[in-house]
């Protein structure tokens, strides 16, 4: 085994562009507030939207390897906006003061999330309370360990909705009485336990923490000091009153540091790599590496182009539609490689001189691009609209199954079409194919084995919604069964593409930073997304995705973009129906990602055909810009009609 050394070379022009990207990352982390024109901005969510320029610079540049900047994102994440991160970047909380005196009831109470937009933090005169007003108001207690019990008492207002969820904390039984309600909690695990309002408004009015049956510390918020109330009265002038008259009063520029913003998990932040998608991918791969050793690859595409025959144009429509079946489980590229190598012996026997060798060769990316879209885990951006489509805030629970009801139709009327183009403009000359396809197939008690947990897999993903296991819990079956008998070993995890897995795991990233920060509503809150017209927003997201996936990854093009359209999705509203919904619009970008295939470095299965010297540049721009607006086309048309369908729920 060779010994690996460092690389020596210097690359100027890289070196340069990462400098400008991080230079304007930099200018943008430190702009004023205001020159966003976010009403609410907290420093927080200024800071991940310069970590999103960096990405979508760094991606479009590529100065850096397109894995290597989701590392960077998640690593300054991290360390910048998490609650873990360095302590030159916290903004340690938002104490309650008046005349810059923090409260003596809150000494040790520190806010994470301040007011943003409509949200409040209210010290009621009348009833001497603490109110939590708002969408999101959420609160830190420090120090806490395993197995504190923690109770609060809380009322609403009203018939105000009021709850709180506790995280690190098992909920235990609680007791209501009339509007108040107490609530139990048990810390599970060391760390901090964060109170989170979620709608409608809270009064607490006391919060206390036991350990070994004693109270180990306490608020009590209905007994506020003469001191405190006389402190808020003299700030009168600069507080302004609440909207219901109620003498409750909140006054921004008296909350200490209330514009830093709420600090996000590192550990939600780092669970961006195992996030469920991404075990649905990792499992798409584990079959891919058994269906190459023991040979099911080989079977299979023996198998299928037998009923193709001899016939050149049938052959050419054979490994049209094999390329793009496998397209639907084994990632593009390796799909790609293996058939171009399937290939080789018949390129031997066809007339140099004729355009059947091309023909074939321009199948094989153009069915390996096609064919991702079919299944949730054919190509990254799916996967991507598909986490955020099912993610916490839409909530949509599309499954495997319900993807490729109409996903797989769409790509076989387009291989079709394809194989139409592609033999009008290429026409064999030999009319015949004698096609031989070498590889050896393993026999043996694991070659069955693969082959059964390869039907059980599918079929599963099939039906999911008939068994009740979502296609992620299914995608561990074959990494479970093949890890214990010994068909994937420790060193065919290094065949997993987890540069792939990187990028994908960027993008999640993003969309956290951008929901947790609170950064999505503000901006839903502060720009009229509801006036914009959904057609207009249809069709710019997909030619910005088409154009940008020709020349960058389109995964990476997802990853910026959907967390983007998400946010304008949550804005419109209902006024996406008229295209069919906010699945139109994300599903869209897988669509519009997979559809570009112009160039050499559009994707990687047009690199490797390109890289055979059998096919010119201006031979996969003719076809590969045809078979992709007809794919925008016939995409969108069926994305429009599944959406008013209400297919998709």
């Amino acid at each position: 085994m060779g010994k690996i050394v460092l690389q020596m070379g210097f690359n100027k022009k890289k070196f340069i562009e990462l400098l400008i990207v991080t230079l304007v990352t930099i200018v943008i982390w430190n702009l004023p507030q205001q020159a966003f024109g976010i009403e609410g901005l907290t420093v927080i969510q200024q800071r991940v939207i310069a970590i999103f320029v960096f990405a979508t610079l760094s991606w479009l540049t590529e100065c850096i390897a397109s894995w290597a900047t989701s590392l960077v994102i998640i690593t300054v994440m991290c360390l910048t906006i998490s609650n873990n991160s360095l302590s030159c970047f916290k903004g340690g909380g938002a104490a309650i003061s008046a005349n810059g005196t923090e409260l003596e009831f809150t000494r040790g109470l520190k806010f994470t999330s301040g007011i943003i937009g409509e949200n409040k933090i209210i010290i009621n005169q009348k009833e001497g309370l603490l109110t939590l007003r708002g969408k999101d108001i959420s609160f830190r207690i420090d120090s806490l360990h395993k197995g504190q019990v923690i109770t609060t008492t809380m009322m609403a207002k009203d018939g105000d909705k009021a709850y709180m969820t506790i995280s690190n904390a098992n909920m235990r039984d609680g007791t209501h009485r009339g509007q108040l309600e107490v609530m139990n909690a048990v810390v599970t695990k060391d760390g901090t336990v964060t109170f989170t309002n979620k709608g409608g408004m809270v009064n607490l009015r006391d919060i206390s923490i036991s350990s070994d049956g004693t109270t180990a510390r306490r608020w009590n918020f209905a007994h506020v000091s003469d001191r405190d109330m006389r402190s808020l009265q003299s700030d009168a002038a600069d507080w302004s009153a609440a909207t219901d008259h109620s003498g409750a009063y909140a006054n921004r520029a008296t909350l200490q540091g209330a514009d830093f913003g709420a600090e996000l998990s590192s550990a939600d932040i780092m669970a961006t790599f195992a996030n469920p998608i991404i075990i649905l991918f990792l499992g798409g791969f584990i079959l891919a590496i058994a269906a190459t050793k023991s040979g099911l690859d080989v079977l299979l595409a023996k198998t299928l182009i037998k009923p193709f025959g001899t016939k050149s144009e049938n052959v050419l429509l054979g490994f049209l539609l094999i390329t793009g079946v496998f397209s639907m489980f084994v990632s593009n590229t390796a799909t790609a490689a293996m058939m171009l190598t399937f290939l080789t012996p018949v390129f031997a026997a066809l007339p140099a001189n004729g355009k059947g060798r091309i023909a074939l060769t321009l199948s094989i990316p153009v069915a390996a691009n096609l064919g991702g879209m079919a299944t949730p885990i054919g190509t990254p951006p799916n996967a991507i609209a598909l986490q955020a489509l099912n993610g916490p805030e839409m909530h949509m629970g599309i499954g495997f199954g319900q993807w490729m009801a109409f996903m797989l139709p769409l790509v076989i009327v387009l291989l079709l079409i394809s194989w139409v183009i592609i033999k009008k403009e290429f026409p064999f000359t030999q009319k015949t194919i004698e096609l031989k396809i070498e590889g050896h197939v393993h026999k043996g008690w694991r070659m069955t084995v693969v082959c059964i947990t390869f039907a059980v897999t599918i079929l599963m993903w099939l039906l999911d919604r008939v068994t009740g296991v979502d296609a992620n819990t299914v995608a561990l079956i074959p990494i479970a069964v093949f890890a214990v008998t010994g068909i994937i070993t420790a060193k065919d995890l290094q065949e997993i593409n987890w540069s792939v897995i990187w990028m994908v795991a960027g993008g999640f990233a993003l969309g956290l930073g951008m929901n947790g920060s609170g950064l999505a509503a503000n901006a839903i809150a502060s720009i009229p997304f509801g006036k914009w017209s959904p057609m207009l927003i249809l069709v710019i997201s997909g030619l910005i995705c088409y154009f940008l996936s020709n020349f960058i990854s389109n995964t990476a093009t997802a990853a910026l973009l959907v967390p983007i359209l998400a946010v304008v999705c949550s804005g419109m509203g209902e006024n996406l129906q008229s295209i069919g919904g906010t699945p139109t619009v994300l599903m869209g970008i897988a669509v519009s990602a997979s559809a570009a295939m112009c160039l050499p470095i559009s994707t990687p299965p047009n690199a490797i055909a390109y890289s055979t010297g059998l096919v010119t540049q201006k031979a996969m721009l003719k076809i590969g810009l045809v078979v992709g607006i007809i794919t925008l086309i016939l995409g969108y048309a069926v994305l429009y009609f599944v959406g008013r369908m209400h297919f998709l729920g």
